[in-house]
């Protein structure tokens, strides 16, 4: 920026008659907190706190980020809302607002792409099912969730080009992800959940979802040589977390990340065999840890298996009813639950599923066909473009693989569970769409992309 620009830029400030106000207005609210501190002293604190935080994550939209992906597993332990807003829904928010305010500020031209559009597809169509929804008290919280990941998507678009964000980013979802899973496996051991779980009300298949999805991104951060026995821990607590979640969704998931890989990339069969054995390792020290308790747990799971079956297969052919008989917008977000007994023809009073234990079937029959092809769309488009991205070794190194290895994961999972409501879609998504951006901005300039590759 040239000495003329910066003035420029710095002249309406200086000759804003506001400014004596502002002053003014920080000097009373500072005088008011004083003042409550002497009556209130640690409710004072706690506010500064929380509001300094605020205003430092609305100046820095990468911290912003980095918060909803810190939030993501720790929903899963926190029950708690604010005005019926869960954390991820106040952390979607505050991202979006801190990037509205970089929009305003910054002079960068903000990147629009289809993969937006196609995100926007399935909130519009979101919101219009609402407005026939059964139950709209569901539908409006669903919806809410859908806008939060929506708004998430495309700031992630804009700044995944980043190679520190993207270095940030996977060591934050490694290392929450792996606090709760000790939180979970604490659980577990005492006796308070029947499987690992962070609290009795989190459902398994989410918290293994959560995890497995992190698992690519733990084994990427093991290039960090100096970290490497904390990275290790981590994902030995992480592994132990989906074992005792006896969830056969996200195992079934990781199985076919791992036939992915071997199948796309034979160099990784060390770090395959490795995980192989960490696995087996934390498996054995977990299990002799307290096997009675284990048995007990997989005794649990065996008898429910066929009644489990038996659930799923007439959810998701109620689901498939449902989308066949409100093809255009589905039977509104997250209202499965009240249409579970007409749609499976089960008498009130047994046992009702609230989600469908499919994504694709999910979104099919709560939003619609348009919603679900737009879905299966998004996901196929980031699997393409992660593809495009390793062939010409975009983004941090080797990280557009663990991307995709993430989202392979994710998809596969996602036929057993219903987790479209979930962070790992639409950040995997977001990080795709950023690392295409990067691709595309290569591939303008290739002397550019050598010299970096060079430098």
């Amino acid at each position: 920026m040239t000495f003329p620009d910066r003035f420029v830029r710095l002249a309406p400030y200086a000759l804003d008659t506001r400014v004596p106000l502002i002053y003014a207005a920080a000097a009373v609210t500072v005088l008011l907190a004083a003042l409550a501190a002497v009556e209130r002293p640690t409710a004072v604190l706690i506010a500064v706190v929380a509001l300094s935080a605020i205003a430092v994550v609305l100046v820095r939209t990468d911290l912003a980020i980095l918060l909803v992906v810190a939030s993501a597993p720790v929903e899963l332990a926190v029950t708690t809302t604010v005005g019926g807003l869960s954390l991820t829904k106040l952390a979607g928010g505050l991202c979006f607002a801190s990037f509205a305010l970089y929009a305003l500020r910054s002079r960068d031209k903000i990147y629009v792409d289809r993969s937006q559009v196609l995100v926007l597809v399935i909130l519009a169509a979101a919101m219009l099912s609402t407005l026939q929804a059964r139950e709209l008290n569901a539908a409006l919280s669903t919806t809410l969730r859908y806008a939060a990941f929506a708004l998430f998507f495309i700031v992630v678009t804009q700044f995944a080009r980043d190679h520190r964000l993207q270095h940030q980013i996977a060591w934050v979802m490694t290392m929450t992800a792996a606090i709760i899973a000790g939180v979970a496996l604490n659980a577990y051991f005492k006796g308070e959940v029947l499987v690992a779980t962070p609290i009795l009300d989190t459902n398994p298949n989410d918290f293994a979802f959560i995890l497995a999805t992190t698992l690519p991104f733990a084994f990427w951060l093991l290039r960090s040589r100096p970290y490497r026995l904390l990275i290790l821990a981590m994902i030995g607590v992480i592994f132990a977390g989906i074992l005792f979640s006896l969830s056969r969704g996200a195992m079934l998931g990781i199985a076919a990340g791992i036939v992915f890989l071997l199948f796309t990339d034979r160099r990784r069969t060390r770090v395959v065999l490795g995980a192989g054995a960490i696995a087996l390792t934390v498996g054995l020290l977990v299990v002799r840890a307290d096997p009675a308790k284990f048995d007990q747990a997989l005794f649990r799971k065996e008898v429910v298996a066929g009644h489990n079956v038996t659930t799923r297969l007439e959810a998701w052919d109620a689901a498939s009813k449902l989308a066949a008989d409100h093809p255009l917008l589905g039977i509104g977000p997250g209202n499965f639950r009240s249409y579970y007994y007409e749609a499976t023809g089960n008498p009130p009073g047994t046992e009702i599923l609230a989600v469908v234990h499919d994504a694709y079937l999910d979104v099919a029959a709560e939003l619609g066909f348009v919603a679900a092809f737009a879905f299966l769309l998004y996901l196929a488009q980031a699997f393409t473009r992660l593809t495009g991205a390793i062939r010409i070794r975009a983004g941090a190194p080797d990280f557009a693989q663990a991307v995709r290895i993430s989202l392979v994961i994710g998809m596969v999972s996602a036929i057993f569970i219903s987790e479209q409501y979930f962070l790992p879609f639409w950040l995997l998504g977001g990080l795709a769409t950023g690392l295409a951006h990067e691709t595309s901005a290569e591939e303008a300039d290739p002397l550019s992309s050598s010299s970096a590759a060079t430098g």
